[in-house]
Parts: C-alpha cells; structure tokens; sequence
C-alpha cells in the first residue's frame, strides 16, 4: 500500500513538473514570436521609411538625367542616382537577410532562358567594367542553350552579387564569368578575378554576415559584408551548394552549382518586365493618393510631358471621394495614409465600382511598403499591381502598362 501510494505521489510529481516545463515553453515561445513580430514590425517601419526620402533622391535624380544638363551637371546628377541605387541595395541586403533569418524567403520555380539570364546579368556590370577597362568575359557550355526550371530572380541576385564583387575588388587584369554543365540537371556558375583576393583564415569568415575582407578606417572598399552570406544561404534554399578560393594579391574565384532540370514549358511573359505602352491608349485621367509632398511632386513631375490629366490627394478617404465623385482610368495609391490607409482605400474603390457597375479601373499601389507579406495585402484588397519606392520612370511606365493589361484580363474574365 506505501508502495503505492509513493508510486501515485511520484507520478503526480513528475505531471506537476512536466505541466511546469510545458508552461515555461509556452511563455518563452510566446516571447520568441513577439521578439521576431517586433522586428518584423521595426524592419517593415524601417523600409517604408526609408524608401519614402529615397523616392524622392532617385526619382528626382531620373527625371533630372533627361533634361537638357552641362557635362558638369550631368556629372553630378550621376552620382546622385548611383548613391541612390547603392543606398536601395543596401536596404534590399539587409531586408533579404533578416527574412533569411526568420524563414520568409520562398523559392520559386518557373521556365526562364538560362544563357539569355546569365548575358543580360552581365550586360548590366558591362560599362562598370569598360569605365575601369577591366576585360568582362562570358563562356557558357553550349550545352545548356534553351529553358531550364527555377527561380530566375534569385539566380540572378546571386550572379549580380559576385560580378559586382568581382568588379569592386579588381583594378587591373580581368573578370569572367563562365557556366558549366556538371551533371544531369546540375549546372556551375564561376566568377572569377584578379583583384586582391584573400588567404585560408578570412575565407572561414568572408561567408559570415557583416565580415568585410578588410575591417579597419583604412579599407580600400566599401559595404556591408552581406552579400556573400545572403547569396549562400540563396543558393542553398535553391538546392545548391556555394564556395570559393583566392590567392592574396593574384585574386578570387567564387562558384556556386544549382539544380536547374531542363524544362519544355513554354516562357509565361511576366508582367513586370518592360511593356509597351501606346501613348493613345495612355490613360487620360489619373488619381494620385499620396500623403507626403514630395512624393505627389515626384509623379507629377514625372507625369508632366504624357497626355494625362493627374488629380492628386493626401489620404484613402480623399481618393474613395474623389472616386466616388469623377471617373477616373488609373488610380495611384499610396499604401500608409492617415485618415483611411491605401488597402482599406482600394477595397472600398472595388465596393464602389460593383455598386455602380462601372468597369474595373487598374490600381497601382505605389507604396515604400516592400516585404511580401505587403505585395500579397496589395492584391487581396483588389490591386492590379505592387509598383515598390523609390521608382524611375521607366518603371512607372511599366507598372502603368502592366496595371492596365491586368485590368483588362480580369474584365475579359468576369464576361466570359
């Protein structure tokens, strides 16, 4: 009988305590998930706010670099816009490495080109490497001419990524680029150069975030030290593996091998890519809401040589009344407006035109709001496309031929 009752008291002892543990997970899971919704939070506040003052640099920059300029002028408007394309790399690095590390970054699988991806990836670093007169060459194995299966768009981030190190890090010889086939569906990327390189000790760390090959006030090159950690951790989500080797002073060689099956499925155009847009066709009135200034400046500015009449508000409210009031072919909309925000603005502008039976008019949400999780929301709430801050003008064309492509798609749809 004692026996049993210390095997009965033994066992509620051993629940109570297993109840306690159980507890005590639950509170540091729960603090776990705010600590990681707070940085969620403070890194989408951070981006917006960023990107808000970053439109204005950038956009304003483009603009500028098409009107008639002194060679001096022209000089200084360039460097403008290359710091605002470093500072949106920058905040794009650190953004890609904090969903790195919470898990958020989805690989996708599509048909794409391979050899057409690897040349225009070049193509881009091209006068970077003519203004140095650093030789930029690209070999690729014949055999891997035609449509393989992955994700195009990281591939090309990870390819970008060691060219323009590749590039920072020579200042005579060369700089190549080479893509090999190394077995069935495997395929190799090479970069190689011959800048300064790095010995064994600091290849153990150059993959390591914020690890610069030189960290003193004296160093010779700037950046954060992201990009080969994030381009790693890319490259191993696609199913691949990432490294490289250097000798100090001879220079790098970095490589990376991907599986990329070979697809018959025929390319699906991406409407984010470069359309053509007829200046007929261009619509002819177009509601803005936007509730910083320069913003509202940049587009109009942007806006002022097309045949288009711009009405410009500065919240969701205002542009549901404005909606409501006049027609309008393409609306503009902020996403982080006070008074009413741009989803609620354009899920009640979707209300309106059902109400109404009017037709569907293509929505922009043209927003300093980057993450997925806001290009997802943009859509939900009835958006045609997610056109990101800071813009150029040529992206803006695009997301406006886009916007009204998809426009129209879904209207043929909902007839048939």
């Amino acid at each position: 009988m004692v026996i049993a009752v210390i095997f009965v008291l033994s066992a509620l002892a051993a629940i109570f305590w297993l109840w306690r543990q159980a507890g005590h997970l639950r509170v540091a899971r729960r603090r776990a998930e705010d600590a990681s919704r707070s940085k969620s939070e403070f890194l989408a506040n951070m981006s917006h706010e960023i990107r808000t003052p970053l439109n204005g640099v950038v956009a304003m920059a483009d603009a500028l670099s098409r009107t008639a300029l002194q060679p001096r002028e022209q000089e200084m408007v360039d460097v403008i816009r290359t710091s605002g394309v470093t500072l949106e790399r920058l905040l794009s690095d650190i953004l890609d490495s904090a969903k790195i590390e919470a898990g958020q970054i989805a690989i996708e699988h599509a048909a794409f080109d391979l050899s057409d991806t690897v040349r225009g990836a070049v193509a881009l670093y091209r006068p970077k490497a003519d203004s140095r007169g650093l030789p930029l060459q690209v070999q690729i194995d014949p055999a891997l001419e035609g449509l393989v299966e992955g994700d195009v768009v990281r591939l090309r981030q990870v390819l970008s990524n060691l060219i323009s190190n590749a590039l920072k890090f020579t200042t005579e010889g060369s700089v190549s680029v080479s893509v090999d086939k190394t077995g069935p569906d495997r395929v190799r990327f090479t970069v190689t150069d011959t800048g300064c390189g790095f010995d064994t000790e600091l290849k153990e760390r150059i993959f390591t975030r914020f690890q610069q090959a030189d960290g003193s006030i004296t160093r010779r090159f700037g950046g954060t030290g992201l990009g080969l950690a994030i381009s790693r951790h890319l490259v191993e989500l696609m199913g691949g593996t990432m490294d490289g080797d250097g000798v100090p002073d001879k220079g790098a060689r970095f490589w990376f091998e991907l599986p990329l099956p070979t697809s018959a499925t025929p390319i699906v155009t991406n409407t984010e890519d470069s359309q053509d847009l007829d200046a007929a066709a261009f619509p002819a009135r177009i509601l803005l809401a936007d509730d910083h200034p320069a913003n509202r400046k940049v587009v109009e500015i942007m806006l002022a040589h097309l045949p288009t009449q711009l009405v410009t508000v500065d919240d969701g409210d205002a542009a549901v009344a404005a909606f409501r009031d006049s027609a309008f072919d393409l609306v503009l909309m902020d996403m982080q407006m006070p008074v009413m925000d741009g989803l609620s603005a354009t899920t009640a502008i979707r209300a309106l035109e059902q109400d109404q039976d009017r037709p569907r008019t293509p929505i922009i949400m043209l927003t300093a709001n980057a993450l997925p999780e806001h290009v997802t929301a943009s859509a939900a709430a009835g958006a045609d496309t997610h056109l990101t801050k800071p813009i150029t003008l040529h992206s803006l064309l695009d997301g406006i031929a886009a916007a009204v492509e998809a426009a129209a798609h879904h209207r043929q749809a909902q007839t048939v």
